[in-house]
């Protein structure tokens, strides 16, 4: 399976390289870098065609899989790039600058039966398996659900060659777009139902960068459990853990949280199970680059795809809106 590597300075990226080294009929023959930051040592280490620009490797190169990275306001045009060319691919979030550039992808590769995947990557993490397989066997009704992640301070996209995620018209906006899909995505599929209000409250510091920094979302689904998503971008630089991530979560069976080894169940007796597993989402993209890769992608792929962002991108969208007004809900 010849693959292929679009703008490779993406800060994700160095998370597909393992498996791409070490699973079977994978060669990766192309990579494009416009930034010049990482494109020529990728190409070094897989002994691949270096390319200055996205657009010139898919007019030299053809390939069987294309992982499509990039500056935000280039994702749709890379999506349309590929489609025309009938090329399966993966795609970072958000796939557009707008909820309906992602529907348009979305469109165009369903009606060519092109397969593509989106890393929503607690998809593809024990986490959510445990999880809905508790709520499952206890037959548990969702009350609420909390999530906050606040990575690294803004100038870690400098570092990394990024520079346009601090730019609105080219990132779509900060840590709101760029953080909080993974979450509204868990909310989706934990509790296994719509989002039917959007609320949200953000912090800009102009002086720091034009991007939101802070956010608050809080969404209702349609039964009335109550979500919110607290992202950032406050954690200070050079730590060894680089964010902090934790969570709890109640139903009317037991209550989930985050604990410093993995998840701490707690049933409606009183009795605590302590389950150890990694909620570093980092080590989950090796999972996504085997699963999307597999011989039988194609009927066993449980993860994310263009009509999973869309949904996401709607509430991002709506979170953004609601911000504008005030914090007032907005009606999906």
């Amino acid at each position: 399976m010849k693959v292929v590597l679009l703008e490779v300075s993406h800060w994700h990226t160095p998370l597909y390289l393992d498996a791409l080294e070490r699973l079977p009929d994978v060669t990766v023959t192309a990579v494009s870098d416009a930034t010049g930051s990482r494109g020529p040592a990728l190409a070094q280490r897989f002994g691949a065609q270096l390319y200055d620009h996205w657009e010139t490797l898919l007019e030299n190169e053809e390939a069987d899989f294309a992982f499509a990275f990039g500056p935000h306001d280039e994702l749709y045009a890379m999506g349309e790039a590929l489609i025309e060319q009938k090329v399966p691919f993966a795609m970072e979030k958000p796939c557009g600058l707008t909820q309906h550039e992602v529907l348009d992808l979305y469109q165009r590769t369903e009606a060519n039966g092109l397969f593509v995947a989106v890393p929503l990557i607690w998809r593809h993490s024990e986490l959510l398996n445990r999880l809905k397989q508790e709520a499952r066997q206890s037959e548990a009704k969702w009350r609420t659900l909390a999530f906050r992640f606040n990575a690294g301070p803004p100038g870690r996209y400098l570092a990394n060659s990024c520079s346009w995620m601090l730019e609105p018209k080219r990132s779509g906006g900060g840590c709101t777009i760029n953080l909080a899909p993974h979450f509204v995505d868990l909310v989706e599929e934990i509790s296994g139902e719509a989002i039917r209000s959007v609320s949200a409250v953000m912090y800009r510091d102009s002086l720091l960068t034009a991007v939101e920094i802070g956010s608050l979302m809080t969404l209702v689904t349609e039964s009335g459990c109550i979500c919110t998503i607290e992202t950032g971008y406050n954690y200070p630089a050079n730590t060894p853990e680089q964010r902090e991530y934790s969570f709890s979560m109640s139903t009317d069976q037991f209550y989930a949280r985050s604990t410093a080894d993995g998840l701490r169940l707690v049933d409606a007796a009183g009795q605590a199970s302590d389950l150890h597993m990694s909620l570093n989402s980092d080590v989950y993209y090796d999972n996504f680059v085997t699963d999307i890769l597999a011989p039988d992608r194609d009927v066993a792929y449980t993860g994310a795809g263009l009509a999973t962002m869309h949904r996401v991108m709607r509430i991002i969208e709506a979170a953004y809106e609601s911000d504008r007004l005030g914090g007032a809900p907005i009606t999906l």
